[in-house]
């Protein structure tokens, strides 16, 4: 998405340094302030942009606090992603109350409430199926570091965790990490 709007920021910011430098004879001290934000501001605006597109996927009974990583690849027709949202200390505390239980209900986006392609099959307990966790088949697109993605697909393998599935989607909450994974193909 950024890249659609870089570099039209990025022509409206050099545009403006030469207006404001050569017309109004700022500084160019306030002429690098005035060029950094309107590069910045794209960058901020997209990540924003993400955490509230992105968080629409997850069902409104998980309980989120902050994306932990965001990554994702579109194009005019399909895309590809994995984001990592970090869980709520309330949300992992009625999980650890009640295990798979908690889950009941918890089969819709919260952000696409009437749309079926937001509609998620009823969670289940970890281990993932084994070709979940080949690299790089369940977690498209990521950027995940190394460290990060083996962490999850290790917790994923073992009991404690859960998953549902989607049309083009996965979801994976993982307690011991106190994450999240959305991921999507499609």
């Amino acid at each position: 998405m950024l890249f659609i709007f870089f570099p039209i920021f990025f022509l409206a910011g050099i545009l403006s340094i030469i207006y404001f430098w050569q017309e109004r004879r700022f500084s160019m001290i306030r002429t690098c302030y005035i060029a950094g934000a309107m590069c910045v501001f794209p960058i901020i605006a997209n990540e924003a942009f993400q955490y509230i597109w992105y968080k629409k996927a997850i069902p409104e009974k998980i309980g989120i606090t902050y994306p932990i990583s965001t990554s994702d690849e579109t194009g005019f027709r399909e895309g590809c992603g994995t984001i990592v949202f970090k869980l709520s200390a309330e949300t992992l505390a009625m999980i650890k109350k009640d295990g798979l239980k908690f889950f009941a209900g918890a089969t819709q986006g919260r952000g696409h409430p009437d749309e079926p392609y937001y509609a998620y099959a009823e969670w289940q307990e970890t281990p993932l199926p084994p070709d979940w966790t080949s690299e790089g088949s369940w977690m498209p697109c990521s950027e995940l570091s190394h460290s990060e993605h083996a962490a999850i697909v290790s917790a994923a393998k073992a009991h404690g965790a859960y998953y549902t599935t989607k049309e083009e989607g996965q979801l994976v909450l993982i307690p011991s990490l106190g994450y999240i994974v959305y991921s999507f193909f499609g």
